[in-house]
């Protein structure tokens, strides 16, 4: 394992391809990101720097958190976006997935400085070229472990489409909602959300 604090690293000079050499421990991860100006996700042990975000993926991200709103309304539960980091596997894997869905009451790590999310209900990852292979891989087969876990969304940005992992008893099952007159059934909560609302004022080319 590298150890964090080494003088001789510049870290304000890493690129994520070389945060990503270095195999690190949780609570060496936890200790240095808490101190970062910006955030960073541990995959396998592996740093990742989160990078800035489109107007597309902004708005997305946005008109997903107003609808889930309206979905959560009568039911409880808490929504939180971007900047809510969760603890998916707690031996190497924190992400900060682009919306969080809690049914019920939230945990979060203990003797943590930052709340770290334990039991999400819902996860929505929005795709983006950076990013779309770790979250259709490493993300998707570690998220769909975590037991609270209901349903996985992919989000595209580019046009009019949602994939959805949503747990059935021990199974999970796939299927894509796609253009603007579809709705994205989420029986977790027991509503569906018009993709006509998710993708508000995006403009495809």
């Amino acid at each position: 394992m590298l150890c964090l604090g080494e003088k001789d690293l510049d870290w304000e000079q890493l690129m994520a391809e070389q945060l990503a050499e270095y195999l690190v421990g949780v609570d060496e991860f936890l200790a240095w990101e808490s101190q970062q100006p910006a955030r960073h996700e541990l995959i396998d042990n592996r740093i990742y720097p989160m990078t800035g975000a489109s107007r597309e993926h902004n708005l997305v991200a946005g008109n997903l958190v107003t609808a889930l709103n309206f979905g959560l309304r009568e039911k409880g539960g808490e929504i939180y976006p971007a900047d809510m980091r969760v603890q998916i596997d707690k031996d190497g894997t924190f992400t900060y997935p682009d919306v969080v869905v809690v049914s019920g009451e939230p945990r979060f790590r203990k003797y943590v400085a930052q709340d770290t999310l334990l039991n999400p209900t819902l996860l929505f990852e929005i795709l983006s070229p950076s990013t779309e292979l770790v979250d259709r891989n490493q993300k998707l087969e570690q998220y769909l472990r975590i037991p609270s876990l209901m349903g996985y969304f992919l989000v595209a940005q580019d046009k009019p489409l949602i994939e959805a992992h949503l747990r059935s008893g021990d199974d999970w099952l796939t299927h894509e909602c796609a253009g603007l007159d579809s709705n994205l059934v989420i029986p977790t909560l027991d509503c569906e959300i018009p993709l006509r609302e998710v993708y508000r004022q995006v403009r495809f080319e």
